[in-house]
């Protein structure tokens, strides 16, 4: 059988699993290089629970202090300290540009990367939270640090996540989001995973399309809290009712018309796992609607995998409902979900680029840290 569009189905996750590839400082410009104009210190710490042990980077002003500092939050799959990515190394560059303007700022190993051990098969957003505020009870300790000035950067699943701390720590001095999420993951993957098919598909094989996209996705999210069989059961019933009014000629488009529900149910499997049953199935708004901190909501106007104006627009409103009103948000002209300057725009582009991240989203980062929190 040829690979279908079904095939496809929940195979694109909020943003790509970073790879980490070779790459030569000519090539990325931006990564900063030693000698280091400030403290940069080699941290480890473990969780309250000492189930989960972390490593990072904290860089600081080599005089005054006590300083603002912010901890950085990693994207989706599995990120380094730096959230490498096709040799850039976004969260270095965040790091170095803050740190020269006064900032503290901690940036930290996922579980299972580098120095840091945890389980990762069974995590959740939730759980990457709790080690967010590990990070945060570790500043607290440093007499380097301001208190009452920390705060958090979170990029795409960290910038959901962002929320989340503010529930669990109130005292939460900002937020800065960079292309978070403001909608439930179901609807942000509804559109990474039909958005490419439209110019593949004719009209009415792309409805049938983003109709059984729609359901699977939803028949998760309702289903989340119960085994994986019981989901599997359900989507095949749905898939069963799609199936049988469309045409032969829509199936065939699809490459669907050998494909039985059990054939379906299986191919969704490797996506019922605890971290994208969470994120599919959690509406940002219960965490951003309680958010009272200053906030700085960004994203790049050619962003395909967090599409800007709906997700900023819907911080925004949860945000207001918060009673927020400390609420920046910004989409740069001509920016990807990486805050590179993109010409094609594509995710294979990422690579491609030397820019790291945009100076003027740098800037912005900064000069309203130097406003609202410093």
């Amino acid at each position: 059988m040829k690979k279908s569009f079904l095939l496809l189905l929940l195979q694109v996750v909020v943003v790509v699993l970073f790879a980490q590839t070779n790459a030569s400082s000519a090539e990325r410009p931006q990564t900063p290089q030693p000698p280091y104009p400030y403290n940069r210190d080699s941290v480890e710490y473990d969780n309250q629970e000492h189930t989960v042990h972390l490593a990072g980077t904290l860089t600081y002003p080599r005089r005054g202090g006590p300083f603002c500092a912010a901890v950085l939050i990693t994207g989706s799959g599995l990120q380094d300290r730096d959230e490498t990515v096709f040799g850039h190394h976004p969260f270095a560059v965040i790091a170095d540009y803050l740190t020269k303007n006064g900032f503290a700022v901690l940036r930290v190993d996922d579980r299972n990367m580098g120095k840091s051990k945890g389980d990762v098969k069974n995590a959740t957003s939730a759980d990457f939270a709790n080690d967010v505020m590990a990070g945060i009870n570790y500043l607290l300790q440093r007499k380097e640090i301001n208190k009452d000035k920390i705060g958090v950067i979170g990029h795409s699943e960290g910038g959901f996540i962002a929320p989340i701390i503010y529930t669990k720590w109130p005292r939460l001095a900002f937020i800065i989001s960079l292309a978070g999420t403001g909608v439930p993951g179901s609807e942000i993957l509804l559109e990474q995973q039909t958005d490419y098919a439209k110019g593949l598909l004719d009209s009415a094989s792309f409805r049938a399309f983003y109709a059984l996209t729609k359901i699977t996705l939803q028949d998760i999210s309702d289903n989340a809290g119960k085994s994986d069989s019981l989901i599997k059961e359900t989507v095949k019933k749905s898939y069963a009712e799609w199936k049988a009014p469309l045409a032969d000629t829509v199936l065939v488009g699809l490459h669907a018309r050998h494909v039985t529900p059990e054939m379906y149910a299986t191919q969704i499997g490797p996506e019922l796992i605890p971290w994208l049953k969470y994120f599919i199935s959690t509406d940002p708004d219960q965490f951003w609607n309680k958010v009272n901190c200053p906030v700085l909501a960004l994203d790049g106007e050619k962003d395909i995998q967090v599409f800007p104006d709906e997700n900023i627009g819907a911080i925004r409103s949860s945000l207001q409902k918060a009673g927020n009103q400390n609420v920046t948000s910004f989409i740069f002209p001509g920016l990807n979900h990486l805050f590179q300057h993109c010409t094609k725009c594509t995710l294979a582009e990422y690579k491609e680029l030397q820019e790291t991240f945009a100076p003027e989203a740098l800037q912005t980062m900064g000069e309203w840290l130097k406003k609202n929190v410093q």
